[in-house]
């Protein structure tokens, strides 16, 4: 089975071409403007893959949280390969995208929990937990620091995304020695986005933009709000 990851939910793109056995080759560029950038990268990356595009059986994408003009540019790359390949397109949020690439990293060992935290550019910040193999634990939510510290677990934790370094700086300070601020693990990739979707593949996320709850904490006229892309 031939896989074709893509994201481009925070500000850079990434493709990758990963088979059966889990072997992958993949392509990372940071730059602005998603549209121009992202179909050339998957390009590369087939050509790197030695793939012709008509051997994939499947392509998977971040569907958000993230900026509306990544998250457009690559949910309309992978469907329109989609629709002309007749192949499925599964979806993978970015925050368990960052989460798996955070279980990979082998600063990680040891850890029980991966709470994963990304800037809204907004005064909130998205936020999840995992367990330690990336599995999530609650739903997603966008809240404001202090919100999402009360839901940090208790324990070992891994803190990565890129709001983990603004999250652990308010951290109290009784709590700071059980967290590992992963501050390498930032942004999410393609190769885990490919990889996420063959785990599931009897269970798959739709391909459709991922909205976001305000945190729980918050005050009961602000519970029917939902975040869409930032």
């Amino acid at each position: 089975m031939k896989i074709l990851g893509i994201d481009s939910a925070l500000g850079f793109c990434s493709a990758a071409v990963l088979d059966r056995n889990n072997s992958s080759k993949c392509f990372n560029l940071e730059f602005e403007g998603h549209s121009e950038m992202l179909i050339p990268i998957i390009q590369r990356v087939m050509q790197e893959a030695e793939l012709p595009f008509h051997a994939l059986d499947l392509i998977a994408v971040t569907v958000g949280p993230g900026s509306f003009t990544g998250l457009r540019a690559g949910l309309s790359a992978a469907k329109g390969l989609g629709l002309a390949l007749d192949i499925p397109v599964h979806g993978v949020t970015t925050l368990e995208a960052v989460a798996f690439g955070a279980k990979s990293n082998s600063s990680n060992k040891g850890s029980l929990n991966i709470a994963v935290a990304l800037d809204t550019k907004r005064d909130e910040i998205y936020f999840q937990n995992f367990n330690a193999n990336s599995i999530a634990k609650d739903k997603a939510i966008a809240g404001s620091i202090k919100d999402i510290i009360e839901l940090l677990p208790l324990g070992p934790l891994s803190l990565c995304g890129d709001a983990a370094e603004r999250l652990f700086a308010n951290v109290p300070e009784s709590r700071v020695e059980n967290i590992n601020c992963l501050n390498n693990i930032g942004k999410p990739n393609a190769k885990y986005v490919a990889k996420i979707a063959v785990n599931r593949l009897e269970n798959p996320l739709s391909a459709s933009p991922f909205y976001i709850n305000p945190a729980a904490t918050k005050q009961p006229k602000d519970k029917n709000i939902t975040r869409p892309w930032k």
